[in-house]
């Protein structure tokens, strides 16, 4: 049985992490060759889901996936949240790794801030999780502290843990610890040798992260950072293979400098691995979030841009909306990227696009987008919007941003993103956004949620006249709803 104590003194958060989703993984999947489960359709299972709330919010925004989760410390807070959200295809129990046990077949399979934190027999024990729960098409999700770059991260942790000393709990070492950052911040700025480079960046990142990641991300009792390459032949053993880096944007283009790419390829001789091992080094990375699937699942390294055809897209904030070229049958990049950003920011199935632009050549189309992509000018997704780009006439929140408003700043939206709001009124508006009111509802509603003594100030004074601020309100109402679909927290 491996140790719950640090975590039940200072518990996890519970937040979204995107990149354990089912839409981001079935994109990797996708665009590699697999024919994975629709994320709206899928079985989840998490490995060490801390309180649970990861796999509530997913649940809660997809009715139709199934979703099993599990900790060392017992989830139940998001017990608790599925149960006053109503929902019945969320599952959370308190096991260990080591208890082996047959959980059943998954479309995917998450393990996030598990692998560099356990015991080598625990390691053991989630790869064969992964082994046995995977479907033949599914994705693992792994995310560990990766080498090179972990190891100047832990010179900072073994520095704080000496100053912490050896008899104190998760909470004292964190505060002993940042007694630490704060003594050895200023000796560390504008200083021209390497060591000092590396102290200014690691106590900026140490200085502004959370109790709970500081206790547990980088002062938990094993921090054991590893090579992709281990990770990877440990996958192997299990018989299961790499698939792909959990960051799409991975695939851009120029992510190395001119000339590397083609140094890359003549070490690598053809294996990804290598590749991205050697681009480790380069980059100094200290942080991987690996996809792994079956070793016998048709993958296909070279990313043919047939695949983006099953998917939907979405321009950037960089693509621009000018006057395009287009060739004779429209399909040129420029015309497509046009529509899209002309769209954004909702996302537009391949199909639609396709329909838009007058029904030129598919492979030439889908190779466009892939250019466009690889630019960095689309964004890809393997499942169509759940949220809204401007809020009808009734606004609907999501129901977990709703039941997090009421406790505090920390929300989901509908693209499973942790987004913060401090602003009460804006929380008050999100709780009051149930699919039920129109902007007159709303503003009723608000006054009567929040009150009216000192509710806003004009001019410097206190405004306690209803009235005004109900005009105060109802002129800010719809700008403050365009916020909320901008953050992606109304349903479609």
């Amino acid at each position: 049985m491996q140790d719950a104590e640090p975590y039940s003194l200072v518990p996890y958060p519970g937040l979204a992490f995107p990149q354990t989703h089912p839409d981001r993984l079935a994109l990797l999947a996708t665009l590699h060759g697999l024919a994975p489960a629709p994320p709206d359709g899928a079985r989840v299972l998490e490995a060490g889901c801390a309180d649970g709330m990861n796999l509530v919010a997913m649940a809660a925004h997809s009715p139709g996936i199934t979703a099993i989760g599990f900790d060392l410390l017992d989830p139940a807070p998001g017990r608790r949240a599925a149960a006053e959200l109503g929902l019945d295809n969320v599952r959370l129990e308190q096991a260990d790794l080591l208890d082996v046990r047959a959980w059943g077949e998954f479309d995917y399979v998450v393990a996030h801030g598990v692998y560099a934190w356990v015991p080598d027999d625990a390691r053991d024990a989630l790869m064969a999780l992964f082994a046995h729960s995977l479907a033949p098409h599914g994705v693992a999700f792994v995310s560990y502290n990766a080498l090179p770059g972990a190891r100047l991260r832990t010179m900072l942790r073994e520095m704080a843990l000496l100053h912490a000393g050896s008899d104190v709990g998760p909470s004292a070492r964190v505060d002993r610890a940042r007694e630490l950052y704060e003594f050895l911040a200023p000796w560390a700025e504008n200083r021209p040798d390497a060591y000092g480079a590396v102290l200014a960046s690691e106590l900026r990142r140490l200085r502004r992260l959370p109790k709970p990641l500081l206790a547990h991300d980088d002062l938990g009792e094993r921090y054991d950072p590893v090579w992709l390459y281990d990770v990877v032949q440990h996958a192997e053993r299990h018989g299961l293979r790499y698939l792909a880096d959990a960051d799409p944007d991975e695939l851009h283009a120029g992510r190395q400098p001119p000339g590397v790419a083609e140094q890359l390829d003549a070490v690598a001789e053809g294996d990804r691995v290598v590749w991205e091992q050697y681009a480790d080094m380069l980059a100094g990375r200290p942080f991987r979030q690996t996809l792994l699937c079956r070793a016998g699942a048709p993958l296909d390294d070279a990313i043919d841009p047939v695949r983006l055809e099953r998917l939907w897209l979405r321009a950037t904030e960089s693509a621009g909306i000018g006057e395009a070229e287009t060739t004779g049958n429209g399909s040129s990049g420029p015309a497509a990227v046009a529509k899209l950003a002309l769209a954004r920011p909702r996302a537009l199935a391949f199909d639609e696009l396709h329909e838009q632009l007058g029904g030129p050549d598919r492979a030439a189309l889908a190779a466009a987008l892939w250019r466009a992509f690889r630019a960095g000018e689309l964004e890809l997704s393997a499942s169509r919007d759940r949220h809204v780009t401007a809020a009808g006439e009734r606004p609907e929140a999501s129901p977990v941003a709703r039941w997090q408003a009421a406790r505090g700043p920390d929300l989901t939206n509908l693209r499973h993103e942790p987004v913060r709001l401090d602003d009460p009124l804006g929380r008050a508006l999100v709780r009051l956004c149930d699919g039920t009111r129109d902007r007159t509802a709303l503003v009723d509603a608000l006054v009567g949620s929040v009150g009216t003594e000192l509710l806003l100030t004009m001019e410097g004074e206190p405004v306690t006249d209803g009235e005004r601020v109900r005009g105060q309100l109802a002129g800010g109402l719809e700008q403050n709803l365009a916020i909320l679909a901008r953050l992606a927290m109304l349903r479609a």
